[in-house]
């Protein structure tokens, strides 16, 4: 009970320094952290049964205890850099970043994460791999451990790890944006008053702000200069930038694989990523509420194979896509899956024709800025499935990339209803061509070295505090 006391007394201490700047941000973080031991009882309840459930009761039991997490952090006798990668739901990007870093050497590298459903893929490219009970362990290993560097991952609803980071540990904490809250809409409150919105979190805006002005360094997957310059109207940004995108590791490229798919005689699209439910409001989720769209495309013959991300288990898919399943069951042109870990999304994807990044965009309420700076991993996981891409053009970034390197088709919401008219006026085998050269461009191989030199350039770097 004493220990107890002190640990908790201890986390508290270290947040209450920056309550002075950041009120509202610090009080709705130590609401998140259980520091009461009954909601930390629960949370590591649940999260036990779901880690039983993805994992298995052997890889639970080998697992159980966030010290051992601080004992690979400190007590591994070799002279290797300890990354520790932080995550709640892990995109891909850093299987790859993992892999180059390792091979090179002079780094391990340690993955904690919230969502047990891939931790055994994960397993494989990292040297240690820990699903951790609560945000309250999370806080214990941040004071605890000293590793080269604390890399932390945002998507949504997380970014207030990288703040417990910056707070908690005595380590440079570099921080990856996916997705920027504030850029979500043309105009949003980022002050301490700010409120939530349908999908991103008051506390993600608060977390937002003190990142772009604490962190020792932030990674940017998008467009960076556009975004940049509109970040620059909002905060005094000082610390390193890298524009990162989520580059391709060579491991899983297909390629090296031969397609399977026996298309009889049919076009074959895929989507594979995040899917709204049918029921989800249109105003802000619209363009990744495809029900309409799978309707549309698949009745005009073409085939539509849709996979939901791989983060989701069988139970949340049955409960939240009702509508797509039974599409799926009457349409013998749709299929609803499964998302598939990140070399199994590959294999599977480069069996079809074309991969797709459109939506119906009537009626919702976007950001130009957002859609016309922000990438996207499936963007990525689809060059590496040596897939052409087909991409609505209201995704202006991505658009300029496929125009760029000449790698798919570019359309409007008026064509979405032609596709098949469209793609058959196409050079299909000079765009597969395109595909593979594209993805020697935006190999994570030729692009690592920028993320160490970075990763240095946040160490070395001695932040200034701002007022």
């Amino acid at each position: 009970m004493i220990k107890c006391f002190f640990a908790e007394k201890k986390i508290k201490d270290a947040l209450v320094k920056y309550e002075e700047n950041f009120p509202a941000l610090i009080e709705l973080l130590l609401k998140k952290i259980e520091m009461c031991k009954s909601q930390r009882i629960k949370k590591t309840i649940r999260q036990s049964m779901r880690k039983i459930l993805a994992m298995g009761i052997k890889q639970c039991v080998k697992n159980i205890s966030y010290k051992n997490v601080l004992k690979e952090i400190s007590n591994s006798p070799n002279t290797k850099k300890k990354i520790l990668f932080i995550a709640g739901e892990p995109l891909f990007n850093i299987v790859g970043i993992s892999i180059y870093l390792r091979n090179t050497g002079k780094y391990e590298t340690i993955l904690i994460l919230e969502n047990p459903w891939l931790v055994n893929f994960f397993k494989q490219y990292f040297d240690f791999v820990y699903v951790y009970n609560s945000y309250y362990e999370v806080a214990h290993i941040l004071l605890s451990s000293k590793p080269y560097m604390i890399h932390v991952q945002s998507s949504n609803n997380y970014n207030f790890l990288g703040v417990m980071a910056k707070c908690l540990s005595a380590t440079h904490v570099t921080f990856a944006f996916n997705d920027i809250p504030s850029i979500g809409k043309d105009s949003v409150d980022t002050s301490e008053k700010a409120s939530d919105t349908p999908h991103v979190s008051r506390l993600d805006f608060l977390s937002e702000k003190f990142l772009f002005e604490r962190a020792d360094g932030i990674l940017l997957t998008m467009n960076t200069l556009a975004v940049v310059e509109v970040l620059r109207l909002h905060y005094k940004i000082i610390m390193p930038l890298l524009d990162f995108p989520m580059y391709i590791s060579d491991e899983f490229a297909s390629y090296k694989k031969k397609p399977s798919h026996n298309n009889n005689g049919k076009i074959h699209l895929v989507y594979g990523g995040i899917i709204a439910p049918a029921d989800a409001p249109k105003e802000t989720l619209g363009e990744v509420q495809f029900l309409n769209l799978a309707k549309s495309i698949s009745s005009s013959g073409v085939c539509f194979h849709m996979y939901t991300s791989p983060h989701f288990s069988p139970f949340q898919i049955k409960k939240m896509f009702a509508e797509y399943l039974q599409l799926a069951a009457e349409e013998p042109n749709f299929t609803f899956k499964r998302g598939l870990p990140l070399d199994k999304a590959i294999e599977e994807f480069s069996q079809y024709d074309f991969a797709v990044l459109i939506g119906l965009f009537d009626g919702i309420e976007f950001s130009k800025v957002s859609y016309g700076t922000c990438t996207s991993s499936k963007f990525f996981t689809y060059l590496a499935a040596g897939l052409p891409i087909i991409v609505s053009e209201e995704y202006s970034y991505l658009a300029s990339l496929v125009r760029k390197y000449e790698i798919g088709i570019v359309i409007n919401q008026r064509e979405i209803f032609s596709l098949s008219k469209i793609i058959k006026k196409c050079d299909y085998e000079k765009l597969k061509i395109n595909v593979k050269r594209a993805m020697e461009d935006f190999s994570m191989k030729k692009h690592i070295g920028r993320l160490i030199q970075f990763y240095e350039q946040a160490v070395a770097t001695k932040h200034r505090v701002m007022k």
